[in-house]
């Protein structure tokens, strides 16, 4: 079964953005990437300056284990937080390193506090001031990442880790102890299960940033009347995609669709009609394409579908599919009316078209205007063959 996407009804006029527990969109993916670039820099350049802070303790208290285990804890970091750093820079960005290393940043801190807690005593983790702070850095940092999955598997983490401290703390010691009061202060639980709701406010704020963002990104690049992902934005996904299919190797094909008869829709039974039409051929193609693809309005009553992974030959079938289905369904007005509504359409594929050489051996790809074009003067052609109809690649449909 195809991976299939929502209709764009619930996002009409921009009113909504994808649930929370969703991928980013490619453009927030692209910013969040960037994001952890930003916060591998300031993860090395915080290790080298809280370096400072345990050398010198190290240095007049050599005998206070405490202090060794927080300068180990920072070396480790520190390695770490290089080796993270030389894998962005060399470009080998997986999807799960904001996951690991948002998570590794959480369990740094934790790994501090049960240092405390191992070496000198329980309350001297829990009632940490300075090192417990460092969790609210490392939610808020998250939110760089532009992805709230991440926000909230963070966030959800630093409190299982700090709640975990505080239950081994509780079963294998009496924290009412005077002696652990005199050295860390009081064990006021109170205190302790209020550091828990700020962890957790500090997540739904980190939260809200990220949807803040997919929101406004969200009203830059989609169109108001149907929802879909307007000319500006689909210029550039084409571009990344080019860009992807080519270092891969991958397939690429693009359809060019135009509503027939649009102009004598809108004469005959008014722009609110032809408003439906449109609104009728999104919902059809995005409801029928799988959710690596992309469907975009590219102006008036023309849309442009990008199917990365797809031959041109698979393209082809799969639009005339949805032409046949869409034609045989004519629309609903009201009072018993209905309109019968089709489309034209033309489709080129990269780097192969069929049964047609590859463009180069190497797998190179064509500029996205010279794919586009393509694309182009295969719809003219379905619109001089009388309309109705897809035009792919020379032997495709024919």
């Amino acid at each position: 079964m195809r991976d299939r996407v929502p209709t764009p009804t619930s996002y009409l006029h921009g009113a909504a953005t994808p649930p929370v527990w969703a991928r980013p969109d490619p453009s927030l993916a692209a910013a969040g990437i960037e994001g952890e670039s930003v916060v591998a820099r300031v993860r090395m350049v915080a290790m080298a300056l809280l370096l400072i802070a345990p050398t010198y303790n190290l240095i007049r208290w050599p005998e206070e284990l405490m202090y060794w285990t927080g300068f180990g804890v920072t070396i480790v970091a520190a390695l770490v937080s290089i080796a993270i750093w030389q894998r962005l820079v060399r470009g080998e960005w997986r999807a799960w390193i904001g996951f690991a290393s948002s998570s590794f940043d959480v369990s740094m801190v934790s790994l501090a506090l049960l240092s405390f807690f191992v070496v000198k005593s329980p309350m001297a983790a829990l009632n940490s001031t300075v090192t417990f702070e460092m969790y609210f850095l490392a939610i808020t940092a998250t939110s760089l990442r532009y992805d709230a999955r991440i926000c909230i598997v963070a966030g959800a983490l630093a409190v299982v880790q700090y709640g975990g401290l505080w239950i081994a703390g509780i079963i294998t010691y009496d924290l009412g102890d005077p002696t652990f009061a005199a050295f860390s202060g009081p064990y006021i639980p109170v205190d302790l299960g209020t550091r828990l709701i700020l962890l957790g406010i500090a997540t739904l704020l980190a939260v809200t940033l990220v949807r803040r963002a997919q929101r406004l990104l969200y009203l830059a690049a989609r169109d108001r009347l149907t929802g879909l992902y307007n000319r500006g934005h689909f210029d550039q996904a084409l571009a990344n995609a080019l860009d992807v299919a080519s270092r891969t190797n991958q397939p690429l094909s693009l359809a060019i669709i135009d509503i027939d008869h649009f102009k004598a829709i809108n004469d005959e039974h008014g722009h609110a009609v032809g408003d439906q039409a449109i609104r009728a051929v999104a919902d059809r193609l995005l409801g029928t394409m799988r959710r690596t693809d992309m469907v975009a309005r590219y102006g008036g009553e023309e849309f442009v579908v990008l199917m990365p992974g797809t031959p041109a030959d698979a393209a082809y079938h799969r639009i005339e599919s949805v032409r046949m289905e869409f034609s045989s369904t004519p629309l609903q007005l009201g009072d018993g009316r209905t309109l019968a509504v089709d489309f034209s359409a033309g489709i080129a594929g990269a780097p192969t078209e069929g049964g047609a050489p590859r463009v180069s051996t190497t797998g190179e790809m064509p500029a996205p205007d010279a794919i586009l074009k393509r694309a182009d003067q295969r719809l003219l052609g379905a619109k001089r063959a009388g309309r109705g109809r897809c035009v792919g690649p020379p032997n495709i449909g024919s």
